[in-house]
């Protein structure tokens, strides 16, 4: 467990802390000055089961107006006289979970003449989540229409993007029947006709009963941070936020495959593999991903693209949540048989021969600079921390980059030696 913060932290590179439980909601702080601006993450926690579709509504639908400020005009005017403040609000999953963030970014106190600004965002936070614009006690007709529309159409536009549809597909092949499968969206029929009642439960589960957390980064005190919490909330005891989450263990199993067509120029390949389970916790996974396509440097790109032109890109990522590696590639789709082939094979020569230390310092090198770049980054901190804490690994950047200090080839080449052919989704492209 982290220490608690009591102090600005004298290190060039601190790191969030947890501060406290006040009503059951976990508080992260990272007090400091080194940015003009303070970020605030509500972030809210729930399954990922059939009531997902009705609380992926509330981001959209809480943030179109308050019931100081009912539409979107005014509420946008208001922000523009909190010096510009932005309001955050999204959607995502975490393994099997869904998790809700509203938030904001505001400027600094000592930026303000007359200081007070920071109170002013959470009093509009604590608007935006507990008081609604409600016409008759029911959330506004014209904006649950509106939303729910939205959501839908977003639902479906999830196919338009065919490199995401791949993996999409990829991951409903290997993970069927799990939670793991699910989109935090939920599903565009169900979006279609949620009513009022539906969604005011849902809005009534966030706001009063739902695991939460707080994480915020700015030059705020405990004592603000604390009270932050207890407004947020509205009062009362929330359950404590869900322990961490360890990627699924799966037995052997056929493999599962999947060709699908549409008229498309160009097809896409995405290939799964289970990662070796015990290896999860090191930092050998993600080098081997980094090893096998994070870049231009990486072996399947100079393989497969470079070397035999089979493939427009070809890149490896590990999904430390699910326990899986996925590679995913753009090709001709006559070509899906040998970029497979080309794909094991760079597995199997990573697994068999090796990898030169020159290679592995490389990849450390791309990973290193991409940990250290969210020192820069206070968003990019906190959803560190949050997918720390959901899976058990590494919720600070300082202690990440610990374990890739720890990491040798030998890791990486065990990550490789280990991987499992899981599921293969071609999205095959035909003329029109």
């Amino acid at each position: 467990m982290a220490p608690p913060v009591s102090s600005l932290p004298s290190t060039s590179a601190p790191a969030l802390g947890l501060l406290g439980r006040p009503g059951g909601v976990e508080v992260h702080l990272l007090r400091t000055r080194r940015f003009k601006t303070v970020y605030v993450h509500w972030l809210v926690e729930a399954p990922l089961d059939e009531g997902r579709t009705a609380r992926a509504l509330l981001p959209d639908l809480l943030t179109r107006g308050t019931a100081r400020h009912p539409d979107l005009a005014s509420l946008s005017a208001r922000l523009e006289e909190l010096y510009g403040t932005d309001l955050l609000a999204s959607v995502t999953a975490h393994g099997p979970r869904q998790v809700l963030r509203f938030g904001v970014e505001t400027l600094a106190d000592r930026f303000v003449p007359e200081g007070g600004l920071f109170d002013e965002a959470m009093g509009m936070l604590a608007d935006v989540l507990q008081r609604p614009p409600l016409d008759g006690g029911k959330l506004r007709a014209d904006h649950l229409e509106q939303e729910r529309e939205n959501l839908r159409r977003s639902i479906e536009a999830l196919a338009d993007d065919k490199s995401l549809y791949a993996y999409r597909q990829l991951v409903d092949l290997v993970h069927a029947g799990t939670p793991y499968a699910l989109h935090s969206w939920g599903e565009a029929e169900v979006a279609g006709r949620l009513d009022e009642a539906t969604v005011h439960a849902a809005w009534d589960h966030v706001r009063r009963e739902a695991p939460v957390r707080l994480l915020v980064v700015g030059d705020v005190t405990e004592e603000q941070a604390l009270a932050t919490a207890e407004r947020l909330s509205g009062g009362g005891e929330r359950p404590a936020p869900g322990p961490p989450v360890p990627a699924p263990e799966v037995g052997e199993r056929p493999v599962r495959e999947r060709i699908e067509e549409q008229p498309l120029a160009q097809s896409r390949l995405a290939i799964g593999y289970r990662l070796p389970h015990a290896l999860l916790p090191g930092a050998g996974a993600s080098l081997c991903a980094t090893v096998l396509g994070g870049g231009a440097h990486s072996r399947l790109f100079k393989r497969v693209r470079e070397a035999e032109s089979l493939a427009y890109g070809c890149s490896a990522s590990a999904l430390l949540d699910s326990g899986c590696l996925v590679v995913q590639a753009g090709i001709d789709g006559d070509q899906a048989d040998r970029v497979r082939e080309l794909v094991q094979e760079e597995i199997d020569r990573l697994a068999d021969e090796g990898l030169p230390d020159e290679e592995f310092e490389l990849s450390v090198r791309a990973q290193r600079r991409r940990l250290m770049a969210l020192h820069d980054a206070p968003a990019g901190q906190l959803g560190f921390r949050v997918a720390g804490l959901m899976t058990g690994r590494p919720s600070t950047v300082e202690e990440a980059l610990d374990r890739l200090d720890a990491a040798t080839p030998a890791d990486v080449v065990a990550v490789a030696a280990g991987l499992r052919l899981d599921g293969v989704f071609l999205l095959r492209g035909r003329a029109p």
